[in-house]
């Protein structure tokens, strides 16, 4: 139990520190012999083993015990903590909890930015997801974030809407469905002090309202079969020295493997089984582990690489301490040399739809490239039941390989050596 004292400024300021990791409650307490009462009902101080004296006023509020912290001694005295302790008194009698009323008030000020750090931190993104919601930040809606949300009318939202669609209409789409996720979560994260969302009124309803969203068809490019023999022979003989050497293998892996960028770019030689013939990419974009194997001119590609390694990466960088960032510049020579125009990701969709046309199982492929289509959408629960162990997967990795290299006149003998094309 607190110990009950009559606070004046001599009595607290001459509290005994308690020893150490300890803390001592005092209540404010007006002895019956006292005539003029001071004393407010529930105020505290807490005097801890650092010298620190807190007041705070405990009182229950809808049949909860609530605490209030009023502030710090001797920043406020006596006097001004009874002051604060009869105010957050009368409204907690009221039904009004002052820290929720206080975190309300605080929220109700919050920027841009500091709901986007906070919805990036509650979120498990991927790390290319989180690239793009930072490049949407400082770019699309750099001249905000450090706006409160509440200041960010709809009036804005669809003129800078109208401001990025001359530039780019899809660029314009993302970035106002990264600000209306923003404010959902902002809605749900942040409420006044009966608990009701702060931000209801999403700014971004205004491009719905008047149907100004961009119309966006999914792309649809690959490397067509007959286009084969002209990429491999602009990828297998790279200009720029070991660097290029190194995107060139790096696209030739996502080509015949189907993968992401930057889970094909951030493998490491520790998730490589040489022995096993395979390979997992733990930082998957739907958070599950994928285990493929390596198809035979994969094994000897990865061989050659693990020979001339000096890092952690099956495709490191510069350093040799991180992976490849940003392989734009040999993608854009590898284009010019074949004439042919692709985009990284295409290099995933050529793929699937090879894949396809050699009549591999759906089933397969989705293990393949990991999709997985929950079963609300799908209605198919089949997928969830079969188990494709390495070795499934390895007939099919290979016939994949093969209709790519045959159709891309790859003939290859299996050899340490740079493959060359005739």
């Amino acid at each position: 139990m607190p110990e009950r004292i009559r606070f004046t400024e001599s009595v607290v300021r001459d509290l005994p520190v308690p020893p150490a990791k300890q803390k001592v409650t005092y209540l404010d307490f007006d002895p019956p012999e006292v005539k003029h009462r001071l004393a407010v009902p529930g105020l505290e101080l807490v005097v801890s083993y650092t010298a620190i004296k807190s007041f705070v006023l405990r009182k229950k509020v809808k049949g909860r015990v609530v605490v209030v912290t009023l502030g710090r001694h001797p920043s406020i005295n006596v006097d001004t903590a009874r002051k604060l302790a009869r105010k957050a008194s009368n409204e907690m009698a009221d039904g009004i909890n002052p820290n929720q009323k206080k975190r309300a008030e605080r929220h109700k000020n919050i920027t841009l930015e500091d709901c986007f750090k906070s919805y990036v931190t509650d979120r498990d993104l991927s790390a290319n997801t989180l690239s793009n919601y930072h490049t949407i930040l400082n770019n699309s809606l750099d001249g905000w974030k450090n706006k409160p949300l509440k200041n960010i009318t709809r009036d804005m939202v669809e003129s800078r809407h109208g401001e990025l669609s001359k530039i780019s209409p899809s660029s314009a789409n993302k970035a106002m469905r990264v600000l209306r996720s923003l404010y959902n979560y902002a809605n749900a994260k942040y409420e006044d002090d009966e608990g009701r969302g702060l931000f209801p009124d999403n700014p971004v309803i205004r491009i719905t309202a008047l149907r100004k969203w961009h119309k966006e068809r999914p792309r649809k490019n690959r490397i067509d079969d007959a286009d084969f023999g002209a990429w491999f022979e602009a990828v297998l003989n790279p200009r720029g020295g070991g660097l290029a050497e190194t995107v060139s293998d790096l696209l030739i892996f996502i080509l015949l493997t189907g993968l992401r960028r930057r889970e094909a770019s951030n493998l490491r030689w520790d998730s490589v089984d040489m022995k096993k013939k395979s390979f997992t990419v733990s930082d998957t974009k739907n958070k599950e582990p994928l285990l493929l194997p390596l198809s035979d001119y994969l094994y000897d590609l990865f061989e050659r690489r693990k020979k001339a390694s000096e890092g952690d990466y099956v495709f490191s960088g510069v350093s040799h301490e991180k992976p490849i960032q940003e392989p734009r510049k040999q993608v854009e020579k590898v284009r010019a040399a074949s004439k042919i125009e692709f985009t990284i990701h295409d290099l995933r969709r050529t793929f699937i739809s090879v894949a396809e046309s050699c009549e591999i199982a759906p089933y397969a492929i989705k293990a393949l490239v990991n999709h997985k289509i929950p079963e609300s959408r799908s209605g198919d629960i089949t997928q969830d039941y079969i188990v494709w162990t390495l070795e499934r997967l390895r007939v099919p990795m290979q016939k994949i390989t093969d209709y790519i290299l045959k159709h891309g006149k790859v003939n290859y003998l299996r050899t340490m050596q740079r493959e060359k094309v005739p």
